[in-house]
């Protein structure tokens, strides 16, 4: 059995964050000071969909527990089993239906560019595939955009992965992320100071148990992504802090 507040289940803030925990509208904000030559292609972009949509919390059916409940069975979000084609959204119910599939990720669309347009493009589809892996436990295509550094995430997406093999689903967890600045350029390293917005999560065990999360603070949702090329496209290398990118930063020269 999970322990409520165990940090292997949410190991940290950051983790959150690329698992997903559901993402919601990206946007990017020019901001003055930034890398001249992202500017030349800044844009913003935002997307109605379940991937990309702001924080709704989902209809509770009962209270939360931390503790099993041995009469408990996985049923339909909203009671009953969705009409084809109908998005419904997790509850304590069961998990979200008929999440849709964003667009698959090719070469053809140009997030492969070695551009800040091809980087922007990568963005947006990590974006949507994150949100998708969060309602269905598949990150497959998530897992395209996030580098092999970022163990504490991987892991993160392993549990999350495993509890819907188990039986499980996860409740909520949509933010939105804002890339307030433009991306400066660190040698082979894209920076991008990002503030994450959301509410809470809840995860359901298969057992009936409930292990939520609510982001009570605010002063710990600004974040950088370190962004990197290769020859398969744009990921993320890492997942840092304010501190952090002051300390590995500081004496670098940026774009």
């Amino acid at each position: 059995m999970v322990e409520p507040n165990a940090d292997r289940v949410v190991p940290r803030r950051r983790a959150l964050l690329l698992a997903g925990v559901g993402l919601g509208t990206f946007a990017l904000a020019a901001c003055s000071g930034g890398n001249k030559a992202a500017e030349q292609e800044s844009g913003s972009s935002a997307v109605d969909t379940p991937q990309d949509s702001g924080s709704v919390s989902p209809s509770a059916s009962g209270e939360a527990s931390n503790t099993p409940d041995p009469s408990f069975s996985k049923g339909y979000s909203g009671g009953s089993k969705a009409p084809e084609g109908e998005y419904r959204m997790a509850d304590y119910q069961g998990p979200a239906q008929n999440v849709p599939k964003p667009p698959m990720p090719t070469a053809a669309d140009g997030h492969t560019e070695a551009s800040f347009t091809g980087l922007r493009k990568s963005m947006l589809a990590w974006q949507r595939w994150t949100n998708y892996g969060i309602q269905t436990g598949d990150y497959s295509v998530a897992l395209q955009f996030i580098g092999e550094n970022c163990e504490d995430e991987r892991k993160t997406i392993t549990y999350v992965t495993e509890l819907y093999e188990k039986g499980g689903w996860v409740i909520d967890g949509i933010q939105d992320i804002e890339y307030s600045y433009q991306p400066y350029i660190y040698g082979e390293n894209y920076l991008w100071k990002i503030e994450t917005k959301w509410l809470g999560i809840v995860y359901i065990q298969p057992d009936g148990q409930q292990i939520p999360q609510e982001n009570v603070r605010t002063d710990d949702d600004t974040f950088w992504l370190e962004c990197r090329h290769a020859d398969r496209g744009w990921y993320i290398n890492s997942l840092l802090t304010p501190d952090e990118y002051s300390q590995k930063y500081k004496n670098q020269e940026k774009k």
